[in-house]
């Protein structure tokens, strides 16, 4: 079977032009699913960049407040070493 046949038996109505347009559309739908495909990585790509900055800062503000609880525990101690003095 030759490929006039099976277009003709595939579509028996369509004309040539239908056909040609049909692939055409095919070919710009497939275009479009790709550039759509392309936002969506890039868009989870930029997510990911967002999440990752995020949790940095996170990260960092944790990392602060640990030193500042380390600071208030010593300042504590000294503080009740003095007043421990100062009592006696």
């Amino acid at each position: 079977m030759d490929t006039y046949e099976f277009t003709d038996k595939l579509f028996p109505r369509a004309s040539l032009e239908e056909i040609d347009f049909a692939c055409d559309l095919e070919k710009v739908l497939a275009g479009e699913v790709r550039y759509l495909r392309h936002l969506v990585d890039r868009n989870l790509e930029q997510t990911k960049l967002e999440k990752g900055a995020v949790i940095c800062e996170l990260r960092a503000r944790l990392s602060d407040k640990d030193a500042q609880i380390a600071h208030l525990t010593e300042e504590n101690k000294f503080l009740r070493k003095s007043l421990s003095s100062f009592a006696s």
